[in-house]
């Protein structure tokens, strides 16, 4: 046994359709039987400098008994486009480096599968709030402030989501001087469950230790992470980053504080001063015809919208 850790949608799956973009989910069944899901959406991100409507492909579901018939997961494939709103000219996709198994089927390139092309890696930190400390340097911000400096930084990553303003007008905004940041509470709609424990009994000494030690204590049994996002996030070259993180933990309302960037982002030193929980994971284009043009931009999407 080992521990679980799952991500649901809550109370409802639709209460966060559409928050970005547009999505769709589609259910496989044959012969009354539920053989696996996925979930697909067309979003406004960067790519190579320019906005442009990609497809993203996540939250693939397969029951266990159907998981190495090829047939199913070449008719899942072949559905996305049907399925598609409109014709996009690249789909991307996020892998958990942990799921080794799924990684190696999907690099090896089977016959009728798409190809997925690595675009580099990616860690999504979990920090701790017990860390911050009020700075006074962030003060709230309007949409009309946020998002023009967001989108002229986030146009150096790929699949870096373009922010509009009715988005940044739904979210809880932040500016220092041209660093901007939203924080982005969605348990309303997504959680982190903690399903099972290897070790039950010992969760309340490790979070006894952790409220001592400032790190992010651990749900019971059935309870969710309570965790916020800090999403569209771009420091100007000249801010105190530590400063301008430790600042805005002490805004969020929840134990734990989540971001994204790319595994090679110079913002990682600084994250990891704040003794972070990390979860590795691959980016990939995935494509039905050919390979993708190749780019020197890092790819770093939105932790918040995968």
């Amino acid at each position: 046994m080992r521990d679980e850790m799952t991500i649901e949608r809550e109370p409802s799956f639709f209460a966060g359709k559409n928050v970005f973009g547009r999505d769709w989910a589609v259910i496989a069944e044959e012969a009354g039987e539920v053989i696996g899901m996925y979930t697909a959406s067309v979003m406004p991100v960067h790519l190579d400098g320019s906005p442009t409507q990609l497809g993203y492909l996540g939250g693939l579901r397969v029951n266990p008994q159907h998981r190495r018939r090829i047939r199913h997961l070449r008719e899942g494939y072949a559905s996305i486009g049907r399925f598609a709103p409109m014709t996009v000219p690249r789909w991307f996709t996020v892998v958990a480096a942990e799921n080794e198994s799924a990684r190696r089927l999907l690099e090896r390139g089977v016959p009728g599968l798409p190809q997925y092309h690595p675009q580099g890696d990616y860690v999504t930190f979990a920090l701790p709030v017990s860390r911050g400390k009020r700075r006074g340097l962030w003060r709230k911000a309007n949409a009309d402030e946020i998002v023009p400096l967001y989108n002229k930084a986030a146009a150096n990553f790929q699949y870096s989501p373009v922010l509009n303003r009715s988005t940044a007008q739904s979210l809880n905004c932040f500016i220092a001087g041209a660093s901007v940041a939203a924080l982005w509470d969605q348990r309303a709609f997504k959680q982190i469950v903690a399903r099972r424990y290897r070790k039950p009994m010992l969760v309340p000494l490790y979070n006894a230790w952790a409220r001592a030690m400032r790190r992010i204590p651990l749900p019971r049994e059935g309870q969710a992470l309570e965790q916020t996002f800090v999403a569209f996030l771009a420091l100007s070259e000249d801010a105190d980053a530590f400063a301008l993180i430790q600042d805005l933990l002490s805004h969020c309302a929840t134990p734990a504080a989540s971001l994204g960037v790319h595994r090679n982002h110079p913002l990682i030193p600084t994250i990891e001063r704040f003794k972070p929980v990390a979860y590795p994971a691959r980016i990939y284009a995935v494509t039905f015809n050919g390979a993708p043009p190749v780019s020197t931009l890092p790819a770093q999407p939105e932790a918040a919208l995968l």
